[in-house]
């Protein structure tokens, strides 16, 4: 009759412990986290000796485990898995057996208990998943339409703008050829190429971005592209208090890249680094050479990112800067650049402590 009603009582527990789960699984919107945690709160009351009981869930490295779980002596475990790849565990221990509960810890009720257990957290983790997967995906996809509409807009504005921007850049310089102009017109007509100048900058940046100007990939070694740009940048950064220093690697291969997108990508990072350091600092300019790639790396001591920035900061036509200072084309062209001479950038800033950029390019591999 005894044993009866300890069967009765087990059954009882494992019916609340899967209920319990069951509902948890329902109502944790798909969090693992929050799924798992709880669950090691649920399993022990449904053990044969509860008040003993510790628990332990591993998840690829993620492991969730109850306070006292590394007094465990002796344990029971069921794998984690989905379409027979196992990708964790689930293992429910008693800290100090007695004397009493040696011989006969585990009763075959809570073996399968832990089995259904483990095939339902299978279940909710392999759902997480699939549902983050999904939602990434969907990230992407609005990414990649946003990126081929602002493509095709930004393409047509460039190809709009080329023809009449061009005739005002020619014929100002004509006027300016003819030399018969008194001092105000002549810096006034110095003002109007400028403007067209900066104006056709903007447009290359855009044909860029919308990736209406073909590539031509030559042999290019990015020491021999760091420093030709750096012997026409403007000196008047220098008495903004601002110091470019440069440490090449010597021994760097050579790698396929258009040299003029190449320059553009350096004179973005370095603008931006400029535009970051207001009361001045310093910007280091480094090469170094890997196994199979190139990286550039750019490094300011300005004022930083925070986490916000960072996350947008590639977007086409985000900007801190203030209306009518920045296109917010900079980030985005290079990463496009970067995208299509099929490299990889990482960028790291915080508030405060400057900002590096690096951005790595895969090197020409001998052929055998």
């Amino acid at each position: 009759m005894v044993s009866n009603e300890l069967k009765l009582r087990e059954r009882v527990k494992e019916l609340k412990c899967l209920y319990e789960i069951s509902r948890l699984a329902w109502e944790g919107n798909n969090d693992p986290a929050v799924i798992l945690s709880k669950t090691l709160e649920i399993l022990p009351p449904a053990m044969q000796h509860p008040k003993l009981a510790e628990v332990c869930i591993r998840v690829g490295t993620t492991q969730y485990a109850s306070r006292q779980f590394s007094k465990v002596k002796t344990k029971i475990e069921c794998k984690l898995s989905f379409d027979k790849t196992q990708f964790g565990i689930l293992i429910v221990g008693y800290r100090q057996p007695t004397n009493s509960t040696r011989k006969k810890l585990f009763l075959p009720e809570e073996n399968h208990l832990l089995e259904t257990v483990a095939r339902e957290l299978s279940l909710v983790i392999q759902r997480a998943a699939v549902e983050k997967e999904k939602q990434e995906l969907q990230i992407q996809l609005q990414h990649a339409e946003r990126l081929s509409f602002v493509g095709e807009l930004t393409a047509g504005i460039a190809h709009e703008l080329n023809e009449p921007l061009g005739r005002i850049l020619g014929f100002a310089q004509l006027i300016k050829k003819s030399g018969q102009l008194d001092a105000q017109q002549s810096e006034d007509l110095e003002r109007i190429i400028k403007a067209s100048l900066f104006s056709r900058e903007i447009i290359k940046k855009l044909m860029i971005f919308s990736r209406q100007m073909p590539q031509q990939l030559v042999r290019s070694n990015l020491n021999k592209i760091i420093t030709e740009i750096l012997y026409f940048i403007d000196v008047r950064f220098q008495s903004r208090g601002i110091q470019i220093q440069t440490r090449l690697d010597p021994s760097l291969p050579d790698f396929l890249a258009d040299e003029v997108q190449m320059s553009q990508v350096i004179v973005n990072l370095i603008t931006n680094s400029i535009h970051a350091m207001p009361q001045g600092g310093d910007i280091l300019l480094q090469t170094k050479s890997k196994k199979s790639s190139v990286s550039l790396i750019v490094q300011d001591t300005g004022v930083g990112m925070s986490g916000e920035v960072k996350r947008k900061i590639f977007e086409p036509f985000f900007t801190t800067k203030p209306v009518g200072q920045g296109t917010g084309l900079g980030l985005s062209v290079v990463q496009g650049i970067v995208d299509a001479h099929h490299g990889k950038i990482k960028l790291e800033s915080n508030p405060g402590k400057g900002t590096r950029v690096e951005i790595e390019f895969p090197v020409i591999t001998k052929k055998k």
